[in-house]
């Protein structure tokens, strides 16, 4: 395998064992509890997706954050105040989110091989999609069982302007890291969302086990395999 100085890394599916369709409705309807005395059901789930479809679909103007951009749509969609939007989240996040650890468990070997690509001095990049806040990101990293300040950056709604599967969004993260993408290879397991940093000039490794494959992209990986066998190819163990 060709040598990279930096490994870009999925999160779910890649580093957490999570099954995200049965996390997703759990997780709605207890964000939904902080919001109830305001919107019902329909209203909040009009809010939630019609900001989160917005940030992963319309390109940020004028330095607009993910963030910015999701809370003017939910504002849209709900009337509400973005002041108050900005409160009810925090405490969702930092009161209730953490109680969904069950849904999410570390993926086989996912801490040991994070472990060994720092030892062997590789520059580590979470690269999951930048939908959630740094503070429910980072929790998530908890659940995988991997050390967070293993990683140079975390990206979260409220430091990124792009989303995956756009190529910006790795252009993006290639520009806060100072990086070159040829540097850099995306492991993940999103098809559709991952192997787009091939666009970049980047390299691509699929890891196995928790594909997600929608049958919308004619890409294909470099290479694919267990994190294990990654390990293998970047020669962890000579």
């Amino acid at each position: 395998m060709k040598e990279y100085t930096t490994l870009l890394l999925d999160l779910d599916g890649t580093l957490l064992d999570i099954e995200v369709s049965f996390f997703f409705g759990p997780m709605v309807e207890a964000m939904h509890q902080c919001f109830r005395d305001i919107l019902d059901m329909d209203r909040f789930r009009k809010g939630l997706f019609g900001g989160t479809e917005a940030i992963m679909v319309e390109p940020r103007s004028d330095g607009e954050t993910n963030l910015e951009g999701f809370n003017r749509t939910f504002s849209n969609c709900t009337g509400m105040d973005i002041p108050d939007i900005e409160q009810r989240f925090r405490q969702f996040y930092s009161d209730v989110f953490p109680t969904l650890s069950r849904y999410g468990k570390p993926s086989p070997g996912a801490s040991q091989f994070i472990a060994r690509a720092e030892a062997e001095g590789y520059t580590l990049c979470l690269a999951t999609n930048p939908i959630f806040p740094t503070l429910a990101i980072l929790e998530r990293l908890r659940w995988s069982g991997v050390d967070p300040d293993a990683f140079s950056f975390v990206p979260g709604l409220e430091t990124m302007s792009t989303c995956k599967p756009r190529i910006d969004y790795y252009l993006e993260l290639c520009s806060i890291l100072h990086l070159d993408p040829s540097e850099c290879l995306m492991v993940g397991n999103d098809m559709e969302q991952d192997l787009p940093a091939s666009e970049t000039g980047m390299g691509t490794f699929l890891v196995e086990g928790h594909v997600v494959s929608r049958g919308k992209t004619d890409l294909v990986p470099d290479a694919r395999g267990s994190l294990e066998d990654l390990g293998r190819l970047l020669g962890f163990g000579k």
